[in-house]
């Protein structure tokens, strides 16, 4: 089932039962921009999805407000919520604080290198990500690499129409679960 407007943001999520033994597994995907989100087929357990999205604290829930953030040009609202979740280490600061509040994207999303956040202002979100890492053959196996020139994505919703696919969702999980 889709919820949403795949050609502008959408949740996809299918249980397949043929891949379900003790958990629920299926599809579970983001379109943004008419783009899907993880790109390949890959399985979901779905109540570890369902649960990253729904939960309170996901940023397409709480909305965060940040202005500076959402006037900010795509790529620098995309790297600063990007450090904000994910800092470098540095001499000094070895294990620097991580803030998830902006984060967007479930677990399967960020295990395919593609992320995902939203920041609000007043009566929007405005959803910003894409995959910036892929799996590569390396010396000793596969291991990850930065895409050069990733593809952000960048969408503006009101606020209403995310609280209704949201709700929609959790709708949802409730006849799966």
């Amino acid at each position: 089932m889709i919820f949403g407007d795949p050609y502008r943001f959408a949740i996809w999520v299918e249980c397949i039962p043929q891949w379900s033994d003790s958990y629920k597994n299926g599809f579970f995907y983001f379109f943004v921009n008419g783009n899907m989100y993880p790109e390949d087929v890959r399985t979901s357990t779905l109540d570890i999805d369902f649960y990253d999205v729904t939960d309170k604290k996901n940023a397409l829930i709480s909305q965060p407000r940040n202005d500076e953030i959402f006037n900010a040009p795509t790529n620098e609202a995309f790297d600063a919520l990007f450090k904000l979740a994910y800092p470098e280490s540095t001499q000094d600061d070895e294990y620097p604080e991580q803030v998830f509040d902006f984060c967007a994207s479930p677990t399967i999303i960020n295990d395919s290198g593609a992320y995902f956040f939203a920041v609000s202002n007043e009566s929007s979100v405005r959803i910003v990500g894409g995959k910036i890492t892929k799996l590569v053959d390396g010396h000793n196996g596969r291991i990850w690499e930065d895409i050069e020139c990733p593809v952000i994505e960048d969408i503006t919703i009101p606020k209403n129409e995310i609280s209704e696919i949201i709700t929609s969702l959790k709708k949802y999980s409730t006849y799966l679960f």
